[in-house]
């Protein structure tokens, strides 16, 4: 809702006086790219409308099955039906989520869905695994139906139906109605309590909105559930309007508050956790510390030309990259690859896809490129990029893995029905090869050194439906897949040793996820017998009464991503301290050989291979295309009081599609004084903005009316009668970089009170390229750059009595000094030349500091900008009485330095104008940044210094 508001006020400005509010104002801002044309249908379920686009019907069946199974088993649980059928959309990738217009923020990766409760939509992406399909399917509708219920006890008790929950409790409820406690849940609880950053629910907002906080709301859930009785779950929920205060609904649902409960369930996990350290190892403690700063992830080794270089994805700059170590000199990480800035390396996906150095060197990664994946070939010996891949029907692509001559990449990838198979690419003839075609979750491929076989972690397994993955090895020539590793476990990222004789991997077999290995010394045979590649047969001649995993390492919380650094020392990520880092373990075999925890691999445990039901749908009856039916976003009406210009009255009211594609806005206000002037007052703007392609576009027309005030004039008042109407345009060339064109045609007569009256017909046009890959902190940009740059022109088409030619340039470059300090630089040049050219107005905190707001005008402008900014306090808490509290992220200083001057054609330039001082910002509640500056004007043409200091206190994000 806001952000339409938003949407529509910009509009609004541009309405009022489209050449001047051009003239003042660059835009700036990344692009939602509609890279796909999607072709919507409707599946109508007893419950649901399902959206898919063709490529995913069979998806969207499954979806559809689960979706009314979890409406059986929440109808249940809440006590509760609900009165209107529920649109679900599903998109069959994470690609294909991030052009979705439901929201129109951007969705960053690891975002698995959402409740969109304004419209009531669910909006779902498939990430390759249909258990995790599922529970999300769930997740989102167990939001459903707490809203629903909530609000309808709400309205009965005669309370206001926008309240719901704090988030700790609406996440944690969606996700025990949704998911089993599992290791990974298991794994940040355990770490915040041993490592002391464990908080209750008193103070639960300093993990707003973070898996964390999601986990935390889960287990206090289940802890309620066991201690006080599974149905004190829902009465948390019926009992909600009794208080606006969640603290004192507890206390009268469980007999204790916040503060109560903590002190008796935070014990409670000192008491489960603690003595855990008597068998299991803290990572830190028994590991060679390789980089532990911030996250860093997807390690990989490699002795190329004998520098024994560790390469990674992290995010040391903010921005998510690969990096790497010189494990000989110890160094701090270089940079290699600096991603999301850029159009080639879009983004990286910081969990979902690793990286792999051959023999000769070459580096293999993936990013987004445009609309879908790409790998990436980087000579490390050169720092240049060799090649690139990308592949028509190809989505998403999971981590490359070298064959041990180079001549081959396998990897995982999805297509546009969502389904994550295994691929191998022919580098000498660009030849592309699905090994395996099904709804099976296939990961984290690696090919052995003789390049026969390919090890890889899949649901294929018969406990795949219960969220296990195991390992299995598919023969190239045959393409059989047979069993490597069995169970109710979660096996991932299996790499070979050197000479193909063992296999590095994670396993959660006995709890926590650990390193493990398996020795496949003499246990395969040359035994084969072709079954096809999606089957899981026995025919490799594996020895499995001697074959048996055995746990190398036992951490209180999880190691990733092993990779060999040798034939006895291994690499690997680790979760620790809430952050994720790199560390090096010698002695693998020894390890080995003295494992306590053995497994072996039981065959008799084998069953059928699981599969997923689907709502069987017919075209006539069920399927049908989806078309454009426009309902209520927004409607709100104002009153507004002004002491020059009297009281305003109105209203707004926005429309859009289910999908978002297309949106209508409506403004009424009236700004009369009495009621001779009511109808010549009256003001009316309608507008349509459509996104659903990659070119977006917008038209409306307006009539406005009433006394206005030009800034950029001599301060003259007038009434003014103002109708046209305008279309403009923005084509996204990438993520990062648009062309936008603006037309507008308005009819202008202003009556002023000493001056004569005028009237035009206006008719400007403006066309803008515009780049943006900066990179935000809490009060504004931290790294990166911005740039616009744009030319128009405008003129009277009737009486000539306007015509002016505009120029603007605005460029923002920001240097990371260092962590979260950085030098911010803006430079700009504002140009309009011609008859009655339109002015520009200087000063304020946003341009020429200390100087009078708007006080320097002129046709032509210019100003640089030059701001240190740094951290000062990082987080600012403040406490009250009776448990109430706020945390703020923190307050950030500023040295500033400000030069510019604007004049025009009547007056020559005379002076430059300047400031210089320090300020401080924070960040309000997320949304607002408090600014406050103090300094001295330079006057007298930069030879001296104000006399005293000068305050200025404002809102706004810095520039």
């Amino acid at each position: 809702m806001k952000k339409y508001s938003t949407i529509f006020l910009v509009l609004i400005i541009f309405f009022i006086s489209s050449e001047n509010a051009k003239s003042q104002f660059v835009n700036f801002g990344r692009n939602k790219v509609q890279y796909s044309d999607f072709e919507w249908n409707i599946l109508q379920t007893e419950h649901f409308q399902i959206y898919y686009y063709k490529e995913a019907r069979e998806l969207a069946e499954i979806g559809a099955n689960y979706a009314e199974e979890s409406y059986t088993v929440l109808q249940q649980k809440f006590n509760h039906s609900l009165g209107d059928t529920v649109p679900i959309i599903f998109y069959s990738s994470p690609l294909h989520f991030k052009q979705t217009n439901t929201t129109p923020g951007f969705i960053p990766d690891g975002v698995g869905g959402f409740f969109e409760f304004i419209k009531g939509r669910v909006v779902i992406p498939f990430e390759g695994s249909l258990f995790q399909f599922k529970h999300v399917i769930r997740h989102e509708l167990t939001h459903v139906f707490m809203t629903s219920k909530i609000s309808n006890l709400m309205r009965l008790h005669r309370k206001s139906t926008e309240s719901f929950p704090p988030l700790w409790f609406t996440e944690g409820l969606a996700e025990v109605f949704s998911a089993k406690w599992d290791t990974q849940a298991e794994m940040v609880l355990k770490d915040a309590v041993l490592n002391g950053y464990i908080a209750g629910l008193d103070n639960w907002e300093r993990f707003y909105g973070t898996y964390f906080m999601y986990k935390l709301g889960q287990n206090v859930l289940e802890y309620i559930s066991e201690k006080y009785g599974e149905d004190k779950i829902l009465q948390l929920v019926e009992n909600f309007w009794i208080d606006d205060n969640f603290s004192n609904v507890m206390k009268a649902t469980i007999g204790k508050d916040y503060a109560q409960f903590d002190n008796e369930y935070l014990y409670h996990l000192e008491k489960k956790y603690f003595p855990q350290l008597k068998d299991y190892d803290s990572p830190s403690r028994i590991t060679k510390d390789l980089y532990s700063e911030t996250f860093a992830h997807k390690p990989v080794y490699t002795d190329f030309n004998g520098k024994k270089e560790v390469y990674f994805i992290g995010n040391k700059t903010g921005f998510t990259s690969i990096f790497k170590l010189n494990l000989k000199s110890k160094s701090q990480p270089e940079l290699v690859v600096e991603g999301e800035a850029s159009d080639e390396f879009e983004q990286f996906h910081f969990f979902r896809t690793g990286l792999d150095v051959s023999k000769s060197g070459k580096l293999a990664f993936v990013t987004q490129k445009g609309n879908s994946d790409a790998i990436h070939i980087l000579d490390t010996k050169t720092g240049e990029l060799i090649s690139n891949y990308s592949f028509k029907d190809i989505v998403s692509i999971g981590s490359p893995s070298w064959s041990s001559d180079d001549k081959f990449i396998v990897f995982s990838a999805s297509d546009f029905s969502g389904s994550m198979d295994l691929y191998i690419l022919e580098l000498a003839s660009d030849k592309l090869r699905r090994l395996t075609n099904d709804y099976y979750d296939d990961r984290d491929p690696d090919i052995s050194p003789d390049g026969k076989y390919i090890v890889f972690s899949s649901d294929r397994t018969t406990f795949g439906n219960e969220s296990s993955y195991n390992l299995f090895l598919l023969n190239l020539t045959t393409g059989n897949i047979d069993y490597i590793t069995i169970g109710k476990q979660t096996d991932y990222s299996p790499h070979f040793s050197a000479d193909g004789s063992k296999i590095i991997f994670t396993s959660t077999a006995d709890g926590p996820q650990n390193i493990w290995m398996i020795n496949l010394k003499n246990r395969l045979t040359k035994k084969s017998v072709s079954q096809g590649i999606s089957s899981v047969s026995n025919d490799f001649g594996i020895d499995y009464d001697s074959l048996e995993m055995r746990k190398i390492t036992n951490f209180t919380t999880a190691g990733y991503d092993p990779d060999w650094a040798g034939d006895d020392k291994i690499i690997f990520s680790i979760f620790e301290r809430s952050a994720i880092g790199i560390k090096m373990l010698n002695g693998i075999n020894e390890k080995f050989d003295s494992s306590k925890s053995v497994r072996k691999i039981d065959m008799n445990i084998k069953g059928e291979n699981w599969s997923s039901d689907k709502i069987k749908s017919t075209p006539k009856k069920n399927s049908l295309k989806y078309e454009k039916r426009f309902s209520l976003d927004v409607a709100t009406t104002a009153l507004t009081v002004d002491p020059v210009f009297g009281a305003n009255t109105g209203g707004i009211i926005t429309l859009s599609d289910l999908l978002g594609n297309e949106k209508y806005f409506f403004l009424v206000f009236n700004n009369s004084n009495g009621d001779s002037e009511f109808w010549k007052s009256f003001n009316i703007a309608i507008s349509k903005y459509s996104v659903e392609k990659r070119l977006n576009y917008a038209y409306g027309i307006y009539h406005l009316s009433g006394r206005r005030y030009d800034l950029s004039d001599d301060d003259q008042s007038f009434f003014e009668r103002l109708y046209g109407g305008y279309l403009s345009m923005a084509y996204p060339l990438s993520f990062f970089r648009r062309i936008e064109m603006t037309v507008s045609l308005a009819q202008s007569a202003r009556s002023y009170d000493f001056l004569d009256n005028t009237r035009s017909l206006l008719l400007s046009n403006y066309i803008s390229y515009v780049r943006d890959n900066s990179l935000w902190a809490w009060t504004g940009p931290l790294d990166g750059e911005r740039l616009n740059l744009t030319l128009g022109y405008t003129t009277d088409i009737v009486n000539s009595n306007i015509n002016y030619f505009s120029f603007f340039f605005d460029y923002r470059k920001y240097l990371r000094i260092a962590g979260p300090s950085a030098l911010a630089l803006r430079a700009q040049f504002f140009m309009n030349e011609g008859k009655e050219a339109r002015r520009f107005f200087m000063g304020g905190s946003w341009s020429l500091r200390g100087w009078p707001l708007n006080s320097i005008r002129g046709s032509k402008m210019w100003q640089t900008n030059a701001e240190l900014r740094f951290p000062l306090l990082n987080v600012v808490a403040l406490r009250f009485p009776l448990g109430i509290g706020f945390d703020f992220p923190g307050i950030r200083g500023a040295l500033f330095f400000d030069a510019g001057n604007a004049w025009d054609n009547k007056q020559n330039y005379v002076i430059t104008r300047g400031s210089i001082g320090a300020g401080i910002r924070m960040n309000f509640l997320g949304a607002i940044v408090l600014r406050y500056d103090m300094g001295k004007r330079i006057e007298n043409n930069f030879k001296t210094l104000q006399g005293n200091l000068f305050h200025n206190f404002y809102f706004g994000f810095d520039f």
